[in-house]
Parts: structure tokens; C-alpha cells; sequence
């Protein structure tokens, strides 16, 4: 075998937040499901797998000639992490230790994953190679935007001296590497987004049987007033996790179903006189007069279809139709005559010119007259950088355990075209801006 990759259990994997692991396995999912005891004990390989089967290869004289051992952040935290490296190094192998998230492997082949995923790789080579793999080309400078120079290949910056160690944003950041300019950069990222499957409804949140907890409840809410927007909601863990907005890279896949889709609902603003201001998009519409088009469809910024054209000619809005059309959160700019598209908020204004032609549309969304649903294991499976064709098997607790587990192929092809490069000598192209 010339190069051998190796994802061992993470170090602390038999206590996890109090509970054994395999109690975890079998507290039932978001629909009822459970692992069979067996599936855990199976996952639970050591990281001293990897010096034992290196060691072994030696001895019958055919040395693996490079590779990664990927982990969780915490795996440099290990007690016996330090005697673990010596380990490897003692039997020929240089190594190279960095950290890396999923979202920023700009792949050229594979698909570019939508999710925030912080992982430690161990990349190592041995001696006899006499030629060391090009992180920096392959692995630690993503495309990012600075304001100043455009894109960049940015460099990894961590916050805290010493051994570099941790996760974005938390220990380190990237910076733009023009000479004089240091500025704070955001590595280019797919959103979450990408990973949807925008045909399969939800449920409207009011009509279910079974409510939502409180606290998938409180994490709407505080998105909501946050985002106005579409949501990727965590429904399970530890306090402090967060809905996200689904135009960001999703949250780190675990192995369990833990992830729902929230859609909000949009609604109608009445643009004229009358008690009458606003009703929902389930409801009759009121009296369509002669005199001209008095309803508005108001939808959060994601659900305006992309390069969507609106071409309602209209006078500037009165004071009483900006009161209707004005809420407490975010939304798109609603151009309301010629032809210029629907934009967010997050985009560049269009030309502006000597009359107003541009409303703020934000709308307060209640929590009950929002969609909602888990993820598929289709979408986990997208999310995780495979492609749509990948098949895994199981019932969906199982398939999400396995994507859970599995390394993003995006992250996998830059590591390991870092080593193939260096092992055979051939100069390979890598993605380009």
C-alpha cells in the first residue's frame, strides 16, 4: 500500500457528555430509531492501530509511503497524544499536523462541502521519499475575499502563540497575504443551502401532533428574529448551539439525525387604504379592484427565486403602505417599478437614481406558521460532499451514523493529492480561482 488513510475513533470515545457510548447508541433518534449495540463497538478502533499496521508493513518490507490520520480537534489533547507521534516518527515517517474545515477544501474534482466541519489531519511521509508534500499549495491556502485585493490565497492565522491548535474562528482565522494588508479574509464557502432538497415540504410547525421541545423552539425563535430566513435548526446536544441561516455552511454532521429544515411562511401586504393591512398566503385574497394591484407578496430573502424579475410599475409607497410593508427583521430589497430584481440585503444595491425605487421589505414571522422537517439522509449525504448517486444502506439512524462518521471526500482528495504529488514526483494541478 503506498498511501494509507486512517480516521480512528476520536481518543475520548468511551464517555461522551456523561453517557457511555454505548448507552449514546441507543438513545432512539428523531424518529424512534436505534443502533444495534454491535455498530459502536465496531467504530471503536485506537489510534495505536495506525503504528501497529505501519510498524507490520515494515516488517514485511513493503513500507506505506504516506498518509493522513484524520480526527476530531481534541485528538491533540490526548494524554498519550505526544508518546502516539514519537511513535509514528520512530519508525521513518515525517510528519505534518494541521487543522483544517471541510468548508474550505477547494477540491477539484469532488463536490465542495456545505458544512462547517473542523478536523485535525496527521499527514506523514516517509523518509525514503526524500521530497515533503506541498501543504501549503494543497491544503492551507483556500480561496477567500479580501475587500481590497479580491481573491486570494489566504493564510492561516492562529490567535494564540504557541503550538498552533483548534478550530475556525475560535483559535485561528485567515488573513490576506498581500504585503502591508493582514486583513481578516473569508475563506470561499458553499451554503448550506446547496445541500437541500427544496421539493420535500415540511410541516407547519402549528399543525403538528407532537410539539417541538423548547429549546428547538427558543433556537427558532432567536433565528428568526436573527435571520428572517430560511433555518438549519438543531434539535438535539448540548446548550448553545444555534440556527443558522441556510445561505452559511451547515453545522458539523454527528452521527446522529439531529438537523431540521425550517422554512418561513411568507405573506400578503394589502398596498392601499383600508382596516385590512396584511394576511396569509393560506387565506383569500382581498377585493382585486380595477384601479390596480394592490397585493404584495412579501417572502424572506431565500425564498425570492434566484435572477427573479419584478416588474410592477408603482408610485413610491405612502406612509401608511411602508407601516404595512415594514417589520422587525431582515428581508430583500423590493425594487417597485422597472425591470431590476429582487436582491438581500447581503448584496449590492442597484444604480440608485434621483426617485426612490428601492423598499426594505422585513417581515416578523411567527413560529408556528413556519415549516418544518428533518433532514434526509440524502441531504446529510450532500451536505457531507458526496455525490447525489451515493448509495449508502440501513435504515436512515444507520445511514446518518455512517455519514456522520465518513470523511468529506473534498477534504480527503486535497489531502491525498498532497501526498500523491510528492510520492510520484508529477507537478498536479489543483483547483483553480
Amino acid at each position: 500500500m503506498d498511501i494509507l488513510w486512517a480516521s480512528p475513533e476520536c481518543t475520548n470515545h468511551s464517555i461522551a457528555q456523561g453517557r457511555k457510548k454505548a448507552q449514546e447508541d441507543q438513545i432512539p433518534d428523531w424518529e424512534g430509531n436505534v443502533l444495534p449495540l454491535e455498530a459502536g463497538a465496531r467504530s471503536r478502533a485506537t489510534a495505536w492501530d495506525v503504528p501497529r499496521y505501519l510498524e507490520e508493513m515494515i516488517r514485511r518490507g513493503k513500507p506505506v509511503l504516506g498518509g493522513v490520520v484524520e480526527n476530531v480537534v481534541d485528538f491533540a489533547k490526548w494524554v498519550l497524544y505526544p508518546a502516539w507521534k514519537r511513535t509514528v516518527e520512530s519508525l521513518g515517517y515525517i510528519l505534518h499536523v494541521a487543522y483544517l474545515n471541510s468548508a474550505h477544501a477547494h477540491s477539484k474534482k469532488s463536490l465542495w462541502a456545505p458544512q462547517s466541519r473542523d478536523r485535525m489531519y496527521v499527514g506523514f511521509i516517509h523518509q525514503s521519499i526524500g521530497r515533503l508534500p506541498n501543504w501549503e499549495k494543497w491544503w492551507l491556502r483556500p480561496f477567500a475575499r479580501c475587500v481590497q485585493h479580491g481573491i486570494v490565497r489566504a493564510r492561516q492565522f492562529f490567535k494564540k502563540a504557541g503550538e498552533p491548535w483548534g478550530r475556525y474562528r475560535a483559535q485561528y482565522t485567515y488573513l490576506c497575504p498581500e504585503a502591508g494588508c493582514a486583513l481578516v479574509t473569508e475563506p470561499v464557502a458553499l451554503p448550506a443551502s446547496e445541500a437541500i432538497d427544496w421539493s420535500l415540504e415540511g410541516q407547519r410547525i402549528g399543525d403538528r401532533k407532537r410539539p417541538l421541545a423548547a429549546k428547538t423552539m427558543a433556537r427558532i425563535e432567536d433565528g428568526l428574529t436573527r435571520y428572517a430566513r430560511p433555518l438549519m435548526v438543531p434539535v438535539e446536544g448540548r446548550d448553545g448551539k444555534e440556527a443558522r441561516p441556510v445561505d452559511e455552511p451547515g453545522r458539523t454532521q454527528t452521527t446522529r439525525r439531529e438537523t431540521g429544515v425550517l422554512i418561513p411562511s411568507g405573506f400578503i401586504a394589502e398596498l392601499r387604504g383600508g382596516n385590512s393591512k396584511h394576511r396569509d398566503l393560506k387565506d383569500p385574497l382581498a377585493t382585486v379592484c380595477a384601479s390596480g394591484n394592490h397585493h404584495g407578496l412579501v417572502l424572506p430573502a431565500m425564498l425570492v427565486p434566484s435572477g427573479g424579475t419584478w416588474n410592477e410599475t408603482a408610485k413610491p409607497l405612502t406612509e401608511p403602505m411602508r407601516a404595512r410593508t415594514t417589520r422587525e427583521n431582515e428581508g430583500p430589497l423590493i425594487p417597485y417599478y422597472g425591470q431590476s430584481r429582487t436582491r438581500t440585503t447581503g448584496e449590492p444595491v442597484g444604480t440608485l437614481t434621483t426617485v426612490d425605487r428601492y423598499a426594505l421589505v422585513q417581515a416578523q414571522i411567527e413560529v408556528e406558521d413556519c415549516l418544518f422537517r428533518m433532514l434526509q439522509p440524502s441531504e446529510i449525504g450532500r451536505a457531507m460532499s458526496f455525490e447525489p448517486d451515493h448509495t449508502v444502506l440501513g435504515t436512515k439512524r444507520e445511514q446518518t451514523r455512517m455519514l456522520g462518521n465518513a470523511v468529506t471526500p473534498n477534504a480527503a482528495e486535497v489531502l491525498v493529492s498532497a501526498l500523491t504529488e510528492a510520492i510520484t514526483g508529477e507537478d498536479l494541478e489543483p483547483c483553480a480561482a
